[in-house]
């Protein structure tokens, strides 16, 4: 039966539409990450560095200061190194660095408001909302700007390895339909039993080690970059998650638990894409329905989800919110959701029941399916 198992799985990576997009993909994040190491710069006591030089002055000088963040550390930056200068970043006389820039992008309002001519620490009530929690809650602070970076190209990169998937797996019985072949292959000793199910785990296969593979590669370059100073440090350091909600504690933890649902992501996914090619004779059909349906949480939350709320109801629509929130647009990403750790839980055991479903209808459907 691994025979058939290797026959399929050397099907779907034949398909050198896969590889082009990959290669496509993985060469423009390594571009972007190139560029951005050769625009680095940093000014340290009146000395101008960049590239790989001001990443590694930026590291030393902010390793100084690593470990648990007090307000008397926030109040010293401050007061050694000022603001980070976002109204005038040429100017070679100011100091430019990390520290002066987690300062400003953590303990002002210029994140939210974008001002960059009325800059002042939080005070009174801001303060509390906002900066108080990074010196209550035991944050480890140390260098985390490649990672911060890091996390929205990694769920970028997730994001469209979906696609590459859906495009790629979309034919899989489809296209046994369209050569005719499907009624032979039925006939044989295991083609209503075992054969289907070699076929469904060479589809899972296939989609577990080019997600493994594409994360390995994304986050191995940025190791590369900026070393793996700051992946012990506090994951709230990152702009993308916060203190409401489920998050991680380490950088580290963070990553390997959006990997985690990068990888239920892509097994949902594939069950929901055997699901509709089983469903379809045209493995053109089967693509279009299959964007579809990965694209349609997307349209919920930008139009739907407001449109609904009068229509159906707050519970209505929130549960519904939900649901959508597991499926593979929005799945690795769900710390940026500020979800609680229940909430999340729920996604999670939502994403398996659906990607079950799935598999369990293509196997039906393709069993029972007549020309």
């Amino acid at each position: 039966m691994w025979i058939i198992w290797i026959e399929e799985f050397r099907k779907i990576a034949a398909r050198k539409i896969i590889w082009l997009a990959t290669f496509l993909l993985l060469a423009f994040i390594t571009l972007r990450l190139v560029t951005q190491l050769k625009d680095y710069t940093v000014t340290i006591d009146g000395k101008t560095l960049e590239g790989q030089d001001a990443v590694e002055a930026d590291k030393a000088l902010t390793k100084r200061y690593a470990g648990t963040l007090t307000e008397k550390e926030v109040n010293e930056l401050y007061g050694k190194y000022g603001f980070y200068p976002y109204d005038d970043p040429d100017n070679t006389e100011l100091e430019k660095n990390y520290l002066n820039r987690f300062i400003t992008d953590h303990f002002t309002g210029f994140r939210t408001t974008g001002n960059v001519f009325d800059l002042h620490l939080y005070e009174g009530e801001e303060w509390e909302q906002n900066a108080a929690p990074y010196l209550e809650e035991n944050v480890k602070f140390d260098y985390v700007y490649g990672w911060d970076d890091c996390v929205e190209t990694y769920i970028l990169v997730l994001l469209v390895s979906y696609v590459i998937l859906l495009i790629g797996l979309s034919p899989v019985f489809s296209e046994e339909y369209m050569l005719k072949t499907a009624d032979i292959l039925r006939t044989t000793k295991r083609g209503k039993d075992s054969a289907v199910w070699m076929k469904i785990l060479a589809a899972c296969a296939f989609a577990a080690l080019h997600i493994l593979a594409v994360s390995i590669y994304s986050l191995g370059i940025y190791l590369w970059a900026y070393g793996a100073q700051g992946l012990d440090a506090s994951a709230v350091l990152l702009r993308f998650s916060t203190f409401y909600g489920y998050c991680p504690r380490t950088v580290a933890g963070l990553f390997l638990f959006i990997a985690a649902l990068g990888l239920l992501g892509s097994l949902l996914l594939t069950g929901m894409t055997l699901g509709l090619s089983a469903a379809c004779r045209n493995s053109f059909l089967s693509l279009v329905f299959s964007a579809a349906v990965f694209s349609f949480p997307v349209l919920w939350m930008k139009v739907l989800w407001p449109m609904c709320m009068g229509i159906l109801g707050t519970a209505v629509t929130t549960n519904i919110t939900h649901f959508i929130s597991s499926m593979p647009a929005f799945l690795p990403m769900s710390i940026g959701f500020s979800f609680s750790s229940e909430q999340i839980v729920i996604h999670i055991c939502i994403a398996a029941a659906v990607g079950t479903a799935g598999f369990l209808y293509s196997y039906y459907r393709y069993r029972r399916c007549r020309e």
